[in-house]
């Protein structure tokens, strides 16, 4: 019986050995004798909580390991702000790194699009280019994102304050879409909340729930946000660390076990002067369609409208580059000309700027003989629409 009962403890064993060792992750190798009683979460209607047992007592996500712990106090440093080891960050990372794996992917290669230009923008304007990373987690850099509440475009926008910092809305256009002009005034209301709080925790915060929200909980004893997130709304409260979480992905992103191909891709941005359809001017360059509305996610209807910005992506789409630095795009119409008396094919060509010889060819004339009152076809050709380069 001794022997039977070895050998049936013996059989159980070597698979739970077999599992812990092939299971092994960032996110499996825990000290549970470090773990602390079992902490109180609570759970939002936009995540899944998950977390790792010590028993059915005692429960903890994955502490940050030394790497990730020295990134975020560097980056607290580079931002003036404190950085708490956060139960939040490491739920949030859980959350990112682990439960939505291919939906940070997925945000991660649309990022490629617009990083570049964010962060040449918020350079020129003076801000942390680490704040380039905000639409992670305001709309996941997808411009076609809306929330609830009506915030729309990379930067989530509502109407009142797009306007208040000079993005127009209108039937035809959405600028907090526009991602070159919402990221011109994120950057001005990102800089007018730092000038409020001379704080960046404190400004992200405020640009979740808005200035008076965050001015209303603040005290004479604290300005702190890690002080007050208690008493900000549930999103609001998550918002800073949801932040911190995606800067650690980003930082490196296969640590996690997520890879990204890096996409070369620059803007051309001009000016539209006559309206026409994005589909055309995706057959114009010869540019995949749904990369171009990606980048021209503003006009609501697909369609360009005369006078508004239009990005034309010149590398890395699908289809040849076109090394045009200003563009016309032209098309033959044909017009009907009443011959007149005394009027000759010599005459008419002139006029129109075109040969006798396509006169002829196009009206079936033998010869040089025309009558008046007959009707000739002349092809003019007609710009279709016009951009300059700024």
């Amino acid at each position: 019986m001794k022997k039977r009962g070895w050998l049936i403890s013996f059989i159980f064993l070597i698979p739970a050995f077999l599992f812990s060792c092939s299971s092994k992750s960032h996110y499996s190798s825990i000290d549970y004798k470090a773990l602390p009683p079992k902490v109180k979460i609570k759970k939002s209607d936009d995540y899944e909580e998950v977390v790792v047992y010590r028993s059915s007592k005692y429960r903890q996500y994955q502490p940050l390991n030394k790497e990730e712990y020295i990134y975020i106090k560097r980056k607290s440093k580079k931002l003036g702000m404190r950085i708490n080891e956060d139960t939040d960050i490491r739920r949030f990372l859980y959350f990112y790194a682990v439960r939505n794996k291919s939906y940070v992917k997925k945000v991660l290669e649309r990022a490629n699009l617009y990083i570049p230009m964010i962060k040449s923008v918020f350079k020129k304007q003076g801000l942390p280019e680490d704040l380039a990373y905000l639409p992670f987690i305001e709309s996941g850099f997808d411009p076609y994102a809306t929330s609830i509440s009506g915030a729309a475009g990379l930067w989530q926008f509502v109407k009142g304050t797009g306007k208040r910092f000079g993005l127009e809305i209108n039937e035809y256009v959405d600028e907090r879409r526009d991602p070159y002009k919402s990221t011109i005034a994120a950057a001005r209301y990102l800089k007018y909340l730092y000038k409020m709080f001379g704080r960046w925790d404190l400004a992200i915060a405020a640009y979740n729930c808005g200035e008076g929200c965050v001015l209303d909980r603040i005290s004479k004893k604290t300005d702190d946000f890690w002080d007050i997130k208690d008493k900000l709304p549930q999103q609001t409260r998550e918002y800073v660390p949801r932040f911190i979480a995606a800067l650690l992905i980003v930082k490196n992103p296969q640590r996690y076990g997520i890879y990204v191909k890096p996409k070369n891709i620059k803007l051309k941005k001009k000016v539209a002067r006559v309206d026409t359809s994005l589909k055309k001017l995706s057959y114009i360059y010869d540019i995949d369609y749904h990369l171009l509305k990606l980048y021209n996610a503003h006009f609501q209807k697909e369609i360009v409208i005369r006078g508004y910005n239009i990005y034309i992506p010149t590398e890395g789409s699908l289809g040849f580059t076109p090394q045009i630095r200003k563009v016309s795009y032209k098309r033959k119409v044909y017009i009907n000309h009443v011959v007149k008396k005394g009027e000759t094919l010599y005459r008419i060509a002139k006029k129109y700027n075109i040969s006798i010889e396509e006169i002829k060819k196009l009206n079936n004339i033998v010869g040089n003989n025309i009558k008046v009152g007959q009707v000739l076809k002349i092809p003019k050709e007609k710009y279709a629409y016009r951009y300059e380069i700024e």
